[in-house]
């Protein structure tokens, strides 16, 4: 009886799965349908947008006609072309900033910080969203507020990854979710999403799925609703290791983004990396190549950074195709090889067979032809290879610029400062302006993550210059098995000239050291040189590996 049972389980979940493969292989042809539809849902999408702008056309419109008129663009833009949003609700921000209607400014800041975020401005949205009086607005206007905070801490938790604010800024964002929940009306869009994602990021997946899947029904297909909702199931499952509904909603949330001709996606890219973890190469090629096309048309810098992160794996891929590529083409030389022998030993004997060998002659040509095509094909995989190695160098120099605008965080403190000032604290004030420690931390930070990025696409940097020193003026090692972990003044200098920054003025700004000490570093390294003119060209040619 227990057998039965257990049978007639594997049954219902052998038929469950199929019927779910069956499902999803539909879905793709839905996705490619409509992808070949691109040109013609763009122009649908800009017709629309240029009837609204005709519709008003000629017509003085009102301050308040005006605003809504921008509002209305902007949303219709807002998932499309970031330079069109931006240009739209920037034109609501600066009119309503010094106008006092703070009901209508926070929605525009709101949306401008939306925006903002989007494209990798966190650091504006954040400034523009502090200029929000909370307590003067709306709960409508509130729960924006929230969202828009919440959604703000996740990006740049994601490009906080691995590092000590990771956690921080999921934890900001579950304070904005729980205000969101507090106020927003419970059978809101907003109300289920910001539950469903503080549920799951609290542990309870399944609650967070099941409260996402009763309310999809709710939902249209080609709107943003949708396709974000669908896209956070995708998430909600691939964290459950749940690879088919996985791939189901993320197909979902792809056709939805395609629909409505939604450039800001995310769901296509994610969907290339499940292909490509299958082995469906070309497929996954394909979809990459669709969503490289839509990042470039919308102008997020975020999205083309994600997309960026899959080259290395791309390059892999394709490297592996061209090893057996190479090995197919050296069994061919064999074949042909004994081919050609048995040709020569039997045209001897008989003309019936010496035309055999002239048409295997034309064989050969013809495998000439492809060997030749294959040898082009791994000149562009080298070619793609050392782009790879441009985007890495391309990273190191946005992590610098992050990693200053941390010591730019002292700013901050001038805030403080300003406030005890104003308060007359004056002993804390001198107190404040005597410590140096929090431009000290600052730098401290920056330089530990300098050297962490550097010397992990570098590891062996330090080895190879010393090469370039004399014997005696070598940088100290502890031993050639243990990896360099900190980099000295002097080696920081080297490794700005790697990255190919060689103005002392911008060396000195970077290190925080005065243009003269960056200027006496660099005679001293010379001078210690093998070859001193051709110094530091040398270290700009060592190589990530």
């Amino acid at each position: 009886m227990i057998r039965f049972w257990l049978l007639a389980m594997m049954m219902v979940f052998v038929m469950d799965g199929s019927a779910q493969q069956t499902s999803n292989r539909q879905l793709y042809q839905t996705l490619d349908s409509l992808i070949e539809q691109y040109d013609q849902l763009t122009i649908n999408k800009e017709r629309r947008m240029e009837n609204i702008k005709e519709g008003v056309k000629g017509i003085n419109l009102t301050p308040e006609q005006q605003y809504d008129l921008n509002q209305r663009l902007y949303d219709e833009y807002v998932a499309y072309k970031f330079d069109s949003a931006f240009y739209y609700i920037d034109k609501n921000v600066k009119a309503l900033r010094a106008s006092g209607d703070k009901e209508r400014f926070a929605a525009s800041a709101v949306r401008m910080a939306h925006i903002l975020a989007v494209t990798g401005l966190f650091d504006r949205a954040r400034r523009l969203l502090d200029e929000v009086n909370v307590d003067s607005i709306s709960n409508k206007q509130k729960i924006d507020y929230y969202t828009q905070q919440s959604e703000l801490n996740l990006y740049r938790s994601e490009m906080a990854q691995s590092t000590i604010y990771f956690h921080d800024y999921i934890e900001r964002a579950q304070h904005y979710r729980q205000l969101v929940i507090q106020i927003a009306p419970k059978d809101s869009y907003d109300y289920i999403f910001n539950l469903a994602t503080y549920v799951c990021e609290e542990g309870d997946k399944d609650k967070a799925i099941q409260i996402l899947e009763d309310y999809l029904p709710k939902l249209q297909q080609g709107t943003r609703p949708y396709s974000i909702i669908t896209s956070t199931l995708a998430f909600f499952y691939q964290i459950k290791d749940n690879r088919e509904l996985q791939e189901h909603y993320l197909l979902l949330s792809a056709i939805s983004d395609e629909q409505c001709a939604i450039r800001e996606n995310n769901s296509l890219r994610l969907l290339s990396e499940v292909l490509m973890s299958r082995g469906e190469n070309d497929e996954a090629y394909r979809y990459l190549l669709q969503t490289i096309s839509e990042a470039k048309f919308y102008g997020s810098r975020i999205r083309m950074m994600q997309v960026s992160r899959m080259a290395p794996q791309i390059l892999q891929l394709y490297d592996a195709e061209r090893t057996q590529t190479q090995h197919r083409t050296n069994m061919l030389l064999i074949v042909i090889s004994i081919i050609s022998l048995i040709l020569v030993g039997i045209i001897v004997y008989t003309l019936i067979l010496y035309r055999k060998k002239h048409a295997a002659g034309l064989q050969i040509i013809e495998m000439n032809k492809v060997m030749a095509r294959h040898t082009e094909e791994i000149e562009n995989v080298n070619a793609q290879m050392k782009e790879g190695n441009r985007i890495k160098e391309e990273y190191i120099g946005r992590f610098l610029e992050l990693s200053s605008n941390l010591i730019s965080g002292g700013e901050k403190r001038l805030k403080q400062l300003n406030r005890l000032a104003r308060e007359r604290k004056l002993e804390e004030l001198y107190a404040e302006l005597k410590t140096m420690e929090p431009i000290n931390s600052g730098i401290r930070t920056f330089h530990s993550h300098f050297d962490t990025a550097f010397l992990n696409i570098y590891p062996d940097f330090i080895s190879e210059v010393n090469k370039l020193l004399n014997d005696d003026s070598q940088f100290v090692i502890e031993s050639d098995d243990a990896p360099v972990k900190h980099l000295t003044t002097e080696q920081r200098v080297l490794a700005l000239i790697r990255l190919d920054i060689n103005d002392n003025q911008k060396i000195a700004d970077i290190l925080r050291s005065s243009i003269t000490t960056i200027y006496t570093y660099r005679s001293k390294l010379k001078a210690k040189a093998k070859n001193k003119e051709t110094f530091e060209d040398d270290v700009r040619k060592i190589a990530t590996y």
